[in-house]
């Protein structure tokens, strides 16, 4: 039971559920803030328990779908270490896909739009026939928009309705960053992801080339969060906006220098580049910062 339950955990990849969880749930406090509403808990708690689900179904996909890239990525893994078959991880995903899709119904109906199209996005991502993984431009796309974008879009719509601009402009700004920050990841499997048609960003271009262009999507689109402020688009006073877009990007710019100055350093979690850990922090900064920003 305990070994079943550790693969469990690894096909979830607990840490990689931080994000978008704490997302949906910062989103609810801003939109609570936002409209002068009491924050709806057993409204909140289903929603979080979704983001849960459904990301954790999505680590499982990929794992089943990328065994034979982890076999010389990732050898560790589930899956090429034999711990689960194929089967056995696209089982464990699609049932925490339909957990994901009840709890989403049961919150509220704009929520479970949002977790849909989060769930067919990943899906996408990494089953054939479209794996959108194997091209750069639409693996960020299909990582952006349901790890991104609609993370405080779907956090709002736990507690109000989506006709206010507020939600859709964090999501401008978390779906920007993660568009372009999301490639920290690919740096640790360049080897296995072009022996298996995989063409990210450093396996086309190279880690230097690939490093500046991500660089700047680690800074830039924080600095967005005043001038959405000042379009009305946010309804937060300017100078907690500017506090909250430097602030961040004084932390990207951090990130930014470490991809930088070491593109091929896989000194991170997991195996990983340690800017990759870096985007997970920055991203879970950008929606405890924005639910601050409303709530005080």
């Amino acid at each position: 039971m305990s070994r079943a339950l550790a693969t469990a955990l690894d096909l979830a990849r607990p840490f990689t559920l931080l994000a978008p969880t704490v997302g949906a749930a910062c989103g609810a406090v801003v939109a609570a803030s936002a409209l002068g509403r009491g924050l709806p808990w057993g409204v909140t708690a289903l929603g979080v328990g979704s983001a849960v689900a459904a990301t954790a179904a999505s680590n499982a996909w990929n794992q089943a779908f990328d065994a034979n890239l982890d076999r010389i990525n990732k050898p560790h893994r589930p899956v090429p270490s034999g711990r689960v078959g194929v089967t056995g991880a696209l089982r464990f995903g699609h049932a925490l896909a339909a957990l994901a899709l009840a709890l989403g119904a049961l919150a509220t109906w704009g929520f479970f739009a949002c977790v849909l199209v989060g769930v067919l996005g990943t899906w996408i991502y990494s089953a054939p026939p479209l794996r959108t993984k194997r091209h750069p431009l639409g693996a960020l796309l299909t990582i952006a928009i349901p790890r991104g974008a609609l993370v405080p879009v779907a956090g709002w719509a736990l507690v109000g309705p989506l006709d206010h601009p507020d939600p859709w402009a964090l999501g401008l700004v978390s779906g920007l960053f993660i568009f372009g920050a999301a490639g920290t990841k690919d740096f640790a499997d360049v080897r296995g992801d072009l022996a298996h048609g995989c063409r990210t960003l450093p396996g086309v271009w190279g880690p230097r080339t690939a490093a500046r262009c991500i660089a700047p999507f680690l800074v830039l689109p924080f600095l967005l969060y005043p001038g959405l402020g000042a379009l009305g688009w946010l309804g937060v006073e300017a100078p907690r906006l500017w506090a909250l877009g430097l602030g961040l990007a004084a932390g990207g710019a951090v990130v930014a220098r470490l991809l930088l100055r070491d593109p091929e350093g896989l000194g991170g979690r997991g195996g990983n580049h340690a800017a990759w850990t870096g985007m997970y922090l920055l991203a879970l900064g950008a929606h405890v910062g924005a639910a601050l920003a409303y709530a005080l």
